[in-house]
C-alpha cells in the first residue's frame, strides 16, 4: 500500500510539473506574437511556377538517363561497397527519428525548470521547440510522401525485367509499388536540412549523411534515382518550409533585415 502511495505522490509531481511546463511553453508560444514582416513562401506565384518547372525538369531528365542504368550499375559496385551501403539504408527510417526527437521532447516536458533563473528557463523551453520542430519535420515529410508513394504507385526497380522503369498503378497499396518518391530519401532529407538549420556550423556534415542515405536506397535495389532526388527535394523543402513557419512565430528561428531564415543565437547557449 505504501508503495501504491509512493508511486501515486510521484505520478501527481511529475504531472503538475508537466502541466506547469507545458503552460511556461504556451506562454512563451503567445507572448512571441507573429513576425508579418515577411510570409513564410517569400516567392511570387510565376517563381513558385518557375521553381516547379525546374524541378520536374531535373526528375524527368533524372528517369530518362539515368533511371535505365540503375541495375547495371548496381550490378557493377563491389560488393563490399554494396553490402556496406545497404546495410547502412536503415538510417533513413524515420522511427528512430521521430523516437529520439519526440523522446526529448517529452523529457523537456517534464523536467523541473522551476528553480532556474528566466533566461534558462527560456532557454530550456526554446530547445524543447527545437526539438518538435524535428520531430513535426520528419513526420509530416513522412505523410506527405507516403500519400505520394502510394498515390502514383510506381513499380519498384525489383518490376524492371518485367515492366520497365515507367510502370504505375495509382492507388496501389502494394509497397512494391511505391517507389515515387523514396520514403528514407525524404527522412534522410528533411532530418538533414532541419539539423543543419538548427546546427548550421555542421550543415556540411548534415547534409553528406543525409545524401549517403539517399545513395543507399539505389545500392540496396529498392528506388531509381529520380525516386532518391524526387524524396530529397521533398524532404528538403518541408523542413525549409515548417523552419520558415517556426521563425513567423519567432520561436527557434527567426529572419534577418533580408528576410532570411536564421537560428535565434542566444537562446542555444549552455545553461
Amino acid at each position: 500500500m505504501a508503495l501504491i502511495d509512493d508511486l501515486r505522490s510521484k505520478f501527481e509531481m511529475v504531472s503538475r510539473r508537466g502541466r506547469a511546463n507545458l503552460v511556461t511553453s504556451l506562454a512563451f508560444f503567445r507572448e512571441r506574437g507573429r513576425d508579418s514582416r515577411y510570409s513564410i513562401i517569400p516567392f511570387d506565384k510565376w517563381q513558385i511556377a518557375n521553381i516547379v518547372v525546374v524541378a520536374v525538369f531535373a526528375l524527368a531528365v533524372t528517369a530518362v538517363l539515368f533511371d535505365p542504368w540503375l541495375l547495371p550499375w548496381r550490378a557493377n559496385l563491389p560488393s563490399p561497397v554494396r553490402s556496406a551501403l545497404s546495410n547502412y539504408t536503415y538510417l533513413g527510417k524515420s522511427h528512430w527519428m521521430l523516437i529520439g526527437s519526440g523522446l526529448y521532447f517529452i523529457v523537456a516536458l517534464f523536467r523541473d525548470i522551476t528553480q532556474l533563473a528566466q533566461p534558462h528557463r527560456l532557454r530550456r523551453v526554446v530547445r524543447a521547440w527545437a526539438a518538435f520542430y524535428v520531430f513535426s519535420s520528419v513526420a509530416v515529410s513522412g505523410v506527405i510522401v507516403n500519400i505520394f508513394k502510394y498515390g502514383l504507385g510506381r513499380a519498384r526497380p525489383r518490376h524492371f525485367e518485367e515492366f520497365g522503369a515507367f510502370a504505375f498503378d495509382p492507388l496501389s497499396i502494394e509497397a512494391s509499388w511505391a517507389s515515387f518518391p523514396s520514403g528514407h530519401a525524404t527522412s534522410a532529407a528533411s532530418l538533414a536540412v532541419a539539423l543543419s538549420l538548427l546546427f548550421p556550423r555542421f550543415a556540411g556534415g548534415f547534409i553528406s549523411m543525409g545524401m549517403i542515405v539517399a545513395v543507399t536506397r539505389m545500392a540496396a535495389g529498392a528506388h531509381y534515382p529520380s525516386d532518391v532526388l524526387g524524396g530529397c527535394l521533398l524532404g528538403a523543402l518541408l523542413s525549409w518550409v515548417l523552419a520558415r513557419s517556426f521563425a513567423a512565430r519567432r520561436l527557434v528561428f527567426g529572419f534577418d533585415s533580408s528576410g532570411r531564415l536564421i537560428r535565434r543565437h542566444r537562446f542555444f547557449g549552455s545553461s
